[in-house]
């Protein structure tokens, strides 16, 4: 008795059955066998291997050092800054002490019988003196000299001379300058028989040194230690395939 299952639209035996099923394995195992054969070939194919290396490579950094570094300063000191100054002074009581006749001589201009009835008198010999106080004001002694100049009242131009004198005055005192001159001639025109007057100059002024502290700058060169960089180049190993 034949037993029917339908298969593709027909009427298929048991037998017929088993050996469809027979070839459907097979095929599968075929197809099966087939794809694995490929991937195994893919894998157990020839691989190339890269080639490497260790290779040097620069690089650069900024390395820190210690250097000396020099430099001007300006620093004040203190110095002394000293100037000559004339020492203080007055003058007082400048005065003509004296002028006189040390010896008279005279001249007749008329006579009545035998007697000078018109006589002149002139000054043949004369004696002039001046003088005047100076006033050590100052706290340092000193040597002053005075010059007097005497000369004919009216008439700068005819000096009788000029004479010179010269003290030392201790600080605070005072002191008595005084000079004279004469003088002599023959007859009424002559210089002893005219008038005269004085003036005075200081000829020399004692100084003295006047100090004082003041700051003064100087440039200085210093050194010092400061921190400065620098390129370095440096190598590191790095590895290189082809």
């Amino acid at each position: 008795m034949c037993t029917l299952q339908y298969f593709v639209g027909g009427c298929i035996t048991v037998k017929k059955k088993i050996t469809l099923l027979v070839f459907l394995i097979l095929g599968l195992i075929l197809l099966g066998g087939c794809a694995s054969t490929g991937e195994v070939t893919k894998i157990t194919g020839k691989v190339t291997e890269p080639t490497c290396k260790d290779v040097e490579v620069p690089y650069e950094i900024q390395e820190e050092y210690m250097k000396t570094e020099y430099y001007t300063e300006r620093v004040p000191y203190t110095d002394k800054e000293c100037e000559s100054k004339d020492l203080i002074y007055s003058i007082t009581d400048f005065k003509k002490d004296y002028e006189i006749c040390n010896q008279k001589g005279d001249v007749c201009h008329d006579r009545i019988i035998g007697i000078c009835s018109n006589r002149e008198y002139y000054c043949m010999d004369k004696t002039i003196s001046c003088s005047l106080n100076l006033n050590n004001l100052d706290n340092e002694v000193g040597v002053w000299s005075v010059n007097f100049n005497f000369y004919e009242i009216g008439n700068n131009n005819n000096v009788a001379g000029v004479k010179t004198n010269s003290n030392s005055l201790y600080p605070q005192t005072s002191q008595k300058f005084s000079q004279s001159v004469r003088i002599t001639s023959e007859g009424i025109a002559g210089n002893a028989n005219k008038e005269y007057t004085c003036t005075y100059d200081v000829a020399s002024i004692p100084t003295k040194q006047v100090c004082r502290d003041v700051i003064k700058y100087q440039d200085i060169q210093r050194e010092r230690q400061v921190t400065a960089y620098r390129p370095v180049t440096k190598y590191r190993s790095e590895k290189k395939c082809e």
